[in-house]
């Protein structure tokens, strides 16, 4: 017998009544950016995937007797992950109230709504104990806050000799000139279309503002998006198998395709995000400037 008799159940997403409500093409340009993809379906926009959401866990010593707050959780997809393979207690939260609501339902599918948490929170003022949590996780999430207002609320809710793990974008120094005024140009399209700051930093930068909040034992890591083929092996996975994932990308291409056919605005969201993207994450004189930091520092006090 398994020792785990659960396990069937948390490998598929079990099909549970959607609550989620349909919109018309006025009522989806009227949403917030991220408010907008979480009701696509977008799993998570963090480019490291889910090879760096098990890695950042693994750097931050996660285990099933864990206790994690994720910061900015979007959809829950990498927490109800971590849930799910680690074993551990995840708690997310974001501002986007329809993110929250498609985690919790994300959750019920998995069945790991005894392990992952989700409400709507405020990243600066978290809704938590201090002492509270053995890690902080942000996923493409610091990227837009004042860093030092939010790292030192990270560090409040931690526990003694507990970490806080970020994995963001970065951009090295000293580029030329050329290349980083082609950067600004991605970073200004991130910004008009989210409404929210963004500024790339460089991994010395990520490190000097984790030191700056208190942290300790501050290691940053750089790293670049993992291969194609074995992310959407492993997003098959936590999807519960190809199938399943397959019909994912199928729903979510018809949803933007729908709204790009009937919306102005949204099309022209699309366009300026594929633009930001193209530059950052593929286009050969710019991207290889640009990855993703796995960073990690520790709370002793």
């Amino acid at each position: 017998m398994s020792e785990n008799p659960k396990s069937s159940e948390e490998q598929t997403e079990k099909k549970v009544p959607s609550t989620k409500k349909r919109f018309s093409v006025k009522e989806a340009e009227a949403l917030g950016y991220y408010d907008f993809m979480s009701y696509l379906g977008v799993l998570y926009y963090h480019i490291g995937g889910l090879t760096s959401s098990k890695k950042l866990a693994e750097l931050c010593q996660i285990d099933s007797t864990k206790k994690i707050l994720m910061v900015g959780c979007g959809t829950g997809f990498s927490a109800c992950y971590l849930a799910r393979k680690i074993g551990c207690e995840v708690v997310g939260i974001d501002i986007a109230e329809l993110s929250i609501e498609e985690a919790k339902e994300r959750a019920k599918r998995q069945g790991v709504s005894d392990k992952a948490k989700f409400r709507v929170g405020d990243t600066y003022a978290l809704p938590f104990k201090a002492g509270t949590f053995d890690a902080v996780i942000t996923e493409f999430v610091s990227q837009f806050l004042d860093r030092e207002r939010a790292f030192k609320e990270f560090s409040r809710v931690l526990k003694p000799g507990a970490y806080v793990g970020i994995n963001e974008m970065y951009r090295e120094k000293g580029i030329p000139a050329k290349a980083a005024e082609e950067i600004a140009q991605a970073e200004k399209k991130f910004i008009e279309i989210t409404g929210l700051p963004f500024s790339l930093s460089s991994p010395e930068e990520w490190k000097e503002e984790l030191e700056r909040s208190g942290l300790k034992d501050v290691k940053v890591r750089m790293c670049k998006p993992s291969q194609h083929l074995q992310e959407i092996k492993n997003m098959a996975e936590a999807m519960g198998g190809t199938w399943i994932f397959v019909k994912y990308l199928i729903d979510l291409i018809l949803k933007m395709v729908k709204y790009s056919l009937l919306s102005r605005k949204i099309r022209y969201r699309f366009k300026r995000l594929g633009e930001g993207k193209k530059i950052l994450l593929r286009k050969k004189s710019t991207s290889k400037y640009v990855g993703y930091v796995l960073a990690t520092g520790r709370k002793y006090l």
